[in-house]
């Protein structure tokens, strides 16, 4: 056993603090450069292709989700265009033609914060995700060696800790690959914390909160300008991320709680540091607030915001914090830690905090995608707990303190950093062939930008249909011109549901879908991911987002075939001319039928671009529309 812990204290202090000797932040970088280049891992393996699109083609992490649309409101941003834009329907905020709030444009610091530099480094929006990953997994691990070092004083335990809670995100979330190899549902693969740009632009933000409100109750030097740099970093949370800045008054209320009950002697400054972070708090939330209220009604839907007050303590993070706050029970009981330890309280507290979140409901009654607070952020609060706990010092009946020795923490740093490569292995796996189709799609997608100066259109007056639905999920990160449909379309609020419906209908009918078509696609691999999210929502299409979620019966599939059905057989010029096609994107080599499109536009004789076909298409009998105007 000597080999894993060692003898360091004979001293029956418990609390050990030596805030005079600096950091040595030389084992913080070493961390972090060892979390670097694996997450670059994904993007590197799709740049062994030898298409020169690839470079400029982004490795997107098929099993996190909603990449593509991130990267759209990006490139939006970048082209100059208002806060309030729908990059899939071309539409942005107008005079004449106000927008309503939707996600982006409300949680939009992370969102500027990479697109301004992008914009003024000349670089696109798909450069600007192959940077930011490895990016914010440098400065993500150097923010949680500051929290852990801090707390540990303990340089080498704070870098393996590092690896640690950085790697085995997916794993404590019960994701991942562990999940794969128990052959269950997955939510989230890789290093769910790198999810571009929603959380990673904003995830270091939370370890730097909880950093600085440890030094405002440990640290007797300099708490008023400390207590201020908190507020302002919530504050900045609150327009970043809803699950990261809730997580964060969640974990302060419950250290607060724990703070105020077991430490007599600081409860004045446990106020004090509320009253300073409520401050900023309250001057985030009510501008926060009114965005709110101005979002579009559509957005509840997005969101999956339902009521509900049904528990949830059997999550993977509520486990393995249920295991933390047990064994600092016990080793209270022993005496080998004391409860009024301040260490021990932070670690409570990042223990307990997933209980929190996942459980809110039960006083509000409502909850919205708790799968995010899991794999996003509880996950990784309750690993800094374990982490925390390890450099306790807990003590034996004879008055010594031990801790993990030098060699056992070299092994758990071999362990965690294999284990993330395995995670991150496995998810370029995963992802390979999607990004390899969503790298052939570049060279369209640059095609497609470059009719701007060819046209003397609007932007937002170009319509163009993808017969692929995932290449049209793809394009408006790089082009600023809008899509008949996309599965993505779903998340923006510039569109109704009755609208996006009707896009859906017109995607089905220009790409030749009649019953027999739909009643194959449903019984195909690709439900998920394309048009059945459009038909039922994405809420009934993926589990976890909607505690109250149906299950899709084969009656709505009957009820949405009978509409579709309807639908296309009274298809009318009306319908062909709202919105109006402008350019057709057809894969080479797959048997598609455009009879239907061809009845009411007229194609010109398309041009190759690597594995596709590129048509200008014309609306037919436009003169008589002219006439009828």
């Amino acid at each position: 056993m000597n080999r894993i812990f060692q003898s360091v204290s004979s001293s029956n202090r418990l609390e050990v603090f030596d805030p005079e000797r600096r950091i040595r932040w030389f084992w913080g970088l070493l961390a972090a450069s060892a979390m670097t280049l694996l997450s670059m891992y994904p993007q590197v393996h799709l740049w062994v292709s030898r298409d020169n699109h690839h470079r400029s083609a982004i490795a997107y992490n098929q099993g996190l989700g909603d990449e593509v649309a991130y990267a759209a409101y990006i490139n939006a941003l970048i082209e100059g265009r208002p806060r309030r834009n729908d990059p899939y329907t071309g539409r942005d905020d107008r005079p004449n033609a106000p927008q309503p709030e939707s996600l982006f444009s409300i949680q939009f610091i992370p969102a500027y914060a990479v697109a301004l530099p992008a914009r003024a480094l000349g670089i696109s929006a798909t450069t600007a995700f192959i940077v930011l990953t490895p990016l914010m997994a440098f400065v993500s691990s150097l923010a949680i060696f500051g929290l852990l070092v801090i707390v540990t004083r303990s340089e080498r335990l704070a870098a393996v800790g590092v690896l640690v809670v950085l790697c085995l995100g997916a794993l404590a979330a019960g994701e991942g690959a562990a999940a794969n190899l128990a052959a269950t549902n997955t939510h989230f693969d890789y290093f769910p914390f790198l999810r571009r740009y929603q959380p990673a632009a904003a995830f270091p933000l939370f370890p730097v909160f909880c950093f600085l409100v440890w030094q405002f109750l440990t640290q007797s030097r300099n708490r008023f300008r400390t207590s201020i740099f908190a507020g302002a970093v919530f504050a900045l949370l609150v327009f970043s991320y809803f699950y990261l800045w809730t997580a964060a008054a969640a974990w302060l209320g419950v250290l607060s709680v724990l703070w105020f009950g077991s430490r007599a002697q600081d409860r004045f400054l446990v106020l004090r540091l509320l009253a300073v972070i409520g401050a900023g708090a309250t001057a985030a939330l009510v501008p926060y607030l009114f965005l709110i209220s101005n979002r579009a009604g559509t957005m509840e839907s997005v969101q999956a915001l339902v009521l509900s007050r049904s528990t949830d303590f059997f999550s993977a993070t509520e486990l393995i914090g249920a295991v933390v706050l047990l064994a600092l029970a016990v080793g209270a009981l022993r005496g080998s830690i004391d409860l009024r330890d301040r260490r021990v309280i932070l670690a409570a507290s990042f223990a307990l905090m997933p209980f929190i979140v996942l459980n809110q409901q039960i006083i509000t009654g409502r909850v919205m995608q708790p799968i995010h607070y899991k794999g996003f952020i509880a996950n990784y609060s309750v690993l800094i707990s374990i982490m925390i706990c390890t450099g306790l010092g807990w003590r034996n009946k004879s008055g010594e303190t031990w801790q993990l020795s030098k060699r056992a923490l070299l092994w758990v740093a071999i362990a965690a950093l294999e284990w993330g490569s395995i995670e991150t292995y496995q998810a370029a796996r995963k992802s390979a062939n999607a990004n390899l189709m969503a790298a052939a799609d570049m060279s369209v997608y640059v095609r497609l930008s470059e009719q701007i100066t060819d046209s003397r259109l609007n932007t937002n007056e170009r319509v163009i249909l993808f017969t692929d639905p995932r290449s049209a999920d793809g394009a408006p990160a790089v082009s600023p011109l809008g899509v008949l449909w996309a599965p993505h379309m779903l998340v923006f609020t510039s569109t109704t549901t009755f609208e996006s419906k009707e896009r859906l209908y017109r995607q089905l009918y220009y790409t030749g879908f009649g019953a027999k078509e739909l009643e194959a696609y449903f019984h195909g691999s690709e439900v998920y991911y394309g048009y059945a999210a459009g038909m039922f929502g994405f809420d009934r299409t993926i589990d976890g987002l909607n505690l109250n979620a149906k299950p899709i019966t084969r009656q709505d599939v009957d009820d949405e075939m009978f509409c579709y059905t309807n639908y296309a057989a009274g298809f009318n010029w009306e319908r062909a001319s709202n919105p109006r096609l402008s350019y057709v994107v057809t894969p080479i080599g797959e048997e598609l039928n455009l009879s239907n499109l061809d009845q009411w536009y007229e194609r010109d004789a398309g041009e190759r671009i690597g594995k596709f076909m590129f048509y200008h298409v014309t609306l037919r009998d436009e003169k008589l529309e002219e006439s009828i105007d």
